[in-house]
This record gives C-alpha cells, structure tokens and sequence, in this order.
C-alpha cells in the first residue's frame, strides 16, 4: 500500500511542474488587451488630430 501511494504524489508534482502553461497564457491575453486599447486610442486620436490641424496651421496658412 505505501509502495503505490509514494509514487501517486510524485504524479501530481509532474503536472505543477508544467504550471509554468500559464506563462504563455499572458502572451495571449496581452494581445487580446492589446487591441481593444489601440480602436480606444485610435478613435480619440482621429478626431483629435483633424481638430487640432484645422485649428492651428489651417488658419495661420490661411
């Protein structure tokens, strides 16, 4: 009985050992935030830049 039973907790050591798996996981979520962040920005800057031209060198050019 205690021969199978050393060798059962060696089995689930094994498996934390691949525990690590989760450090690729963040990669993969980095990204998914990645580009929810970059249409947030993107949409801000558009209208922004555009204002900001017109604004400034549009009317001293003019």
């Amino acid at each position: 009985m205690p021969g199978p039973e050393t060798p059962g907790p060696e089995t689930p050591d094994s498996p934390q050992i691949p525990e690590p798996g989760p450090g690729p996981e963040i990669p993969g979520g980095t990204p998914a935030e990645a580009p929810s962040t970059t249409p947030t920005e993107i949409p801000v800057e558009s209208p922004g830049l555009p204002d900001s031209i017109p604004t400034g060198p549009a009317n001293p050019t003019a």
